[in-house]
């Protein structure tokens, strides 16, 4: 099966190229406008096939195509996929509005294409443990960075849509409430909280951005037992006074803890098998959320 990556920046070369280039079932075409980086990686990499536009890349006869530039040309770049049958892994956010976002998966689900978004911690391996817990009462996911507010929008949908997928993914029960509270400075979001409130339970999700500390930290409550897990590859078991650390292997590679090849093969075995019972709706509740956040947030 042929599959293009467009855009080759930083998380394409770090997070995507070692794990496609490793698979044997699947051959990479790349494409970016930038040539030397374009040649550099298909040396690297061994791949023969190269373009530097989207519209050469549409007619290579690709199956599916790993989206990486950058979100502003997200929509324009899926649009046209789409438009050519093409299957859609893209990085999130699929844009920086909602309605976008909404657009273009009711587009992939008319025409029954897989257009997935990617969110890595869900793939995670350690984060399977979360899974397991029965009736979690609390749950708090925390993603903090040091010394970096930014605008609402940029902070809302590229970094804490991070937590938000975090929240729907191990909260198990129906939302009955939102809550927000968010600090403003200068017209700079500094820091948000949402809280997802249901009868059984509550989840809170947090981001600092003007923290001392890059930080992240996933907490499970239960009548019997607590889990933490920190940094996406370190858990700690709490029952009683007793803590038992279930962390990954040291041995095993960074882009496994991280949920990469897990992530990445649920995408080219979803294209293979056809969008047979694929959730268009999982991917845009987390688009929608962060569109009501935005929409809360004072402008000054």
């Amino acid at each position: 099966m042929k599959i293009a990556m467009i855009g080759i920046g930083d998380i394409a070369q770090k997070g995507y190229l070692p794990v496609l280039t490793s698979y044997d079932d699947i051959e990479i075409v790349l494409c970016t406008r930038n040539e030397v980086v374009l040649e550099n990686m298909a040396r690297k990499y061994r791949i023969n096939e190269t373009y530097t536009t989207i519209y050469d890349v549409l007619t290579s006869e690709v199956e599916a195509a790993f989206v990486h530039s950058s979100t502003e040309s997200h929509p324009e770049i899926c649009e046209q996929l789409l438009d050519a049958n093409i299957h859609v892994f893209v990085d999130k956010p699929i844009a920086y509005d909602a309605d976008t976002a909404i657009r273009l998966m009711e587009k992939a689900k008319e025409k029954g294409l897989i257009f997935m978004v990617g969110f890595n911690r869900r793939f995670a391996p350690v984060y399977d443990r979360l899974y397991d817990v029965k009736d979690p009462n609390l749950l708090i996911v925390e993603k903090h960075r040091a010394h970096h507010p930014d605008q609402a929008r940029t902070f809302i949908f590229d970094d804490f849509i991070h937590v938000i997928d975090t929240l729907l993914n191990v909260f198990p029960y129906e939302i009955k409430d939102k809550q927000i509270e968010a600090r403003v400075k200068d017209g700079l979001l500094h820091h948000v909280i949402l809280q997802l409130k249901a009868n059984e339970g509550t989840a809170i999700g947090v981001m600092n951005r003007d923290s001392g500390m890059n930080e992240e930290q996933v907490k499970l409550f239960s009548s019997e037992e607590t889990i933490v897990i920190k940094n996406i590859h370190e858990a700690t078991v709490f029952t009683g006074r007793q803590a038992t650390n279930q962390g990954t292997d040291d041995w095993e590679p960074t882009l496994q803890k991280r949920g990469f090849y897990r992530m990445t093969r649920h995408f080219i075995d979803a294209v293979k098998l056809g969008a047979v019972n694929w959730n268009y709706d999982e991917d845009l509740q987390r688009h929608i959320i962060a569109e009501e956040i935005v929409s809360f947030i004072p402008k000054k």
